[in-house]
């Protein structure tokens, strides 16, 4: 299904910006019971105002919250739908230089029906339709990722004998989300990491020793996925996908190319824009850009929001030269290759506040000088 149109944004942004202090040592507070629910989102308000003139300033042409009201990317969906375990789990792993470290998830467990409480993002929306100096976006995790990540056997099989049930009931409230969130302006609709596990390497293997056929679960995360775009598309509002290898600190990058998915997805996905990270040799060549169709954009993330090194002019220009020689320059447009704090904890930062926004204004003077 083609795109209606194809938006103009040459220079993205995939949503997450790194917390001020101020907003995390607020977060502490409300935790901890020294300030109230109100307190807090006059600190949010306060945050994204700022991070909306900054942007500005950066030269970006599509504006984002930074997911400043949420615990995580993912956790806006938890935070709406009853039906969760009561408390984010923690987890142990061994970090790159061998120490045991201890983090706290933002993927809730399904423990039984979900429903809907209240709206996702509309109280982002709203604010950014008030203060955005120009168009934006709204993030949310896919309804794939969703079912993927919250069903857990031995837990949610009580509710949900299996994920596909889980999948449908998680479609529909996303739907509706989609077009309440278009009602109330927003210009953009993202899905976050829908399709991660098959384009990683030993992910369709994984799939496939928990008794699943990697073809057929795709195609299912398609349809969920095309469900809740086609309930929405309508002339002058972008649809688009990110497709994440991990950000968050701590965390192994995710490696593998994205040769199989490409050629299943790009034909197949009802979005006008494909987010790709492109940051590190570690997700192989642009080859597979060969298969993007006519009335596409793939944004690839040439910028790294993991490592604080700013990176160059010359070596933007000449990945992006790279990337045109499987997919004409008019389908293309660059981005930093994740979010800039996936995560509203002290973990979640691989930079300073400043190195961001220096980050963010080289890649929309770049973008700037191949396409304007």
């Amino acid at each position: 299904m083609s795109a209606v149109a194809i938006d103009t944004h040459r220079v993205d942004q995939i949503g997450s910006l790194l917390r001020p202090a101020r907003l995390l040592d607020a977060r502490d507070d409300f935790r901890n019971g020294r300030i109230g629910r109100d307190a807090l989102q006059a600190v949010e308000d306060d945050c994204v105002k700022e991070v909306l003139a900054r942007q500005k300033d950066a030269g970006m042409t599509i504006f984002t919250d930074g997911e400043m009201r949420r615990d995580a990317w993912q956790t806006v969906f938890s935070e709406a739908v009853s039906g969760f375990e009561a408390s984010y789990p923690q987890r142990e792993f061994t970090d790159a230089f061998g120490k045991t470290v201890k983090l706290q998830m933002h993927t809730k467990a399904v423990t039984g029906k979900i429903k809907q409480e209240r709206r996702l993002a509309q109280t982002d929306a709203l604010f950014l339709r008030e203060h955005a100096p120009g168009p934006f976006k709204i993030t949310q995790p896919s309804p794939a990722m969703i079912a993927r990540m919250c069903w857990r056997k031995g837990v949610s099989d009580g509710a949900y004998p299996d994920r596909n049930g889980l999948l449908d009931d998680v479609v529909g409230i996303v739907k509706n989300e989609m077009r309440g969130l278009a009602d109330d302006g927003a210009s953009y609709l993202q899905f976050d990491e829908g399709f991660t596990i098959y384009g990683e390497d030993g992910g369709r293997e994984q799939l496939q020793a928990a008794g699943q056929d990697p073809e057929k679960a795709l195609l299912a995360d398609i349809a969920a996925e095309n469900a809740c775009y086609d309930a929405v598309r309508r002339p002058g509002l972008t649809l688009a996908m990110h497709l994440c290898r991990g950000s968050r600190a701590g965390f192994a990058r995710r490696t593998g190319s994205y040769e199989w998915l490409a050629e299943r997805l790009f034909g197949e996905l009802h979005v006008d824009r494909f987010l790709l990270e492109y940051d590190s040799e570690k997700v192989g060549s642009f080859e597979p850009l060969r298969h993007l169709p006519r009335g596409k954009i793939v944004v690839i993330g040439l910028v790294s929001s993991t490592n604080p090194e700013l990176e160059t002019r010359d070596a933007l220009l000449r990945r992006i030269e790279d990337a045109a020689r499987y997919c004409p320059l008019d389908r293309i447009a660059i981005s930093s290759q994740c979010g800039f704090q996936g995560s509203a904890t002290r973990d979640g930062a691989h930079m300073t506040y400043e190195q961001q926004w220096k980050k963010l204004e080289l890649l929309a003077r770049v973008a700037g000088e191949v396409w304007n």
